[in-house]
């Protein structure tokens, strides 16, 4: 078993690689022990920064800033546009609004009433839209005998209802733990193709140039074996980083290990990782330099993470990147990550397209490996 022996140890070498992903890794999961650790329950309004621009001054348009200014602060600004939408912008501001001067007639009509600008990268500043509504909306209800009745207006939105929330709290643990698992198993995926197609990648460029080739050749080593040693070598070391992946898992979040369906992130994981070491094989087969090589683990790792759902969530991804996204294992490794299914049956099309992948890169690698051998 020399050449298994030298492969781990020409493996062990690259260090630098080694250690910067799995410096990478640890950050992300100190990253999401720190992040998903919390699960927000319920509604939680945010006080605005709002610009107010008065044009009315009468005893509606008043109530109205007043019970604005109550849940937000108050900013008096031009009445210019321009200037508003600069301020927006900026983010000195998160919404204005601009009070036309027959604002009582127009509430009393139900028209449009006041002007309202709001940041629209902001989803917070919808709620001001909404105290709005339901102030013209109580202002609207008081009206009578030509006036409106601003105290009970006031009362009325100063009524609290007190709602009890019934829920199980072992079942909101289970999910926060549930998704933490979910999303530091969907993370392993960006560091596997790394890891793997960049040492491997080099340790198999090392044994393909002419100097160790021609030594095999006046060797008595046969090809089979030397082969069958590589193989091993490089089974060995995708085995030994995936069990390290799931050690840091159990590490981290050990006793929540049987909460969630440990089994179905594991099989998941083993199954991509057969499927990168296969990708891996043809690469080895196709390209020897080892620039290119490192260019490849970086370019594949980034760029599939990206475009399969790792970096964001697939159900904020369009159609046409996840189209292109299909044509890489990684897709479907973090679609079964993130299924909520009952067990390994549920996600048994997405390892299926896993296995394909990998038989297909294998065989790819095979031929291009015996024409590489012909030449």
């Amino acid at each position: 078993m020399t050449v298994y022996k030298y492969f781990i140890k020409t493996a062990l070498k690259n260090k630098v690689i080694i250690s910067i992903y799995i410096g990478l890794f640890l950050m992300t999961s100190l990253l999401l022990v720190s992040t998903v650790s919390e699960q927000e329950t319920g509604f939680r309004a945010s006080s605005l920064n709002i610009g107010v621009i008065d044009n009315n001054n009468s005893q509606l348009s008043t109530a109205l800033v007043e019970y604005l200014g109550e849940r937000n602060s108050l900013v008096d600004i031009i009445n210019d546009e321009e200037d508003i939408k600069e301020l927006i912008f900026l983010e000195v501001l998160d919404a204005v609004i601009v009070i036309n001067e027959d604002f009582d007639r127009r509430v009393m009509n139900k028209e449009e009433a006041l002007l309202f600008y709001n940041d629209v990268r902001k989803v917070q500043s919808i709620q001001l839209q909404s105290q709005i509504n339901k102030f013209l909306n109580f202002a609207n209800a008081s009206y009578e005998n030509g006036s409106f009745n601003l105290e009970l207006v006031r009362r009325a939105l100063s009524e609290r209802i007190e709602v009890k929330l019934v829920r199980s709290e072992d079942k909101v643990v289970n999910n926060v733990i549930s998704q933490w698992f979910a999303t530091y198993f969907k993370f392993v995926a960006y560091f596997i193709i790394g890891i793997y197609i960049a040492v491997i990648g080099l340790v198999m460029a090392d044994f393909k140039e002419s100097k160790i080739r021609n030594r095999v050749k006046i060797s008595s080593k046969k090809a089979f074996q030397l082969n069958k040693e590589l193989y091993i070598g490089q089974l060995t070391l995708a085995i030994l980083i995936s069990l390290f992946f799931i050690s840091g898992s159990v590490f981290l979040k050990g006793k929540y290990i049987f909460e969630v369906r440990f089994s179905k992130y594991i099989i998941n994981l083993l199954v991509f990782s057969f499927s990168i070491l296969c990708l891996t094989f043809l690469i080895n087969n196709l390209f020897r330099n080892k620039f290119v090589i490192n260019a490849l683990a970086t370019v594949l790792s980034l760029g599939t993470s990206f475009i399969s759902g790792v970096m964001v969530p697939q159900e904020i991804l369009g159609d046409k990147v996840l189209s292109i996204a299909k044509f890489f294992p990684v897709y479907y490794y973090v679609k079964a990550n993130d299924m909520k299914g009952n067990g390994i049956w549920d996600i048994r099309y997405e390892l299926i397209m896993q296995l394909l992948f990998a038989i297909v890169f294998l065989f790819m690698g095979l031929y291009f490996a015996k024409r590489v051998q012909q030449e």
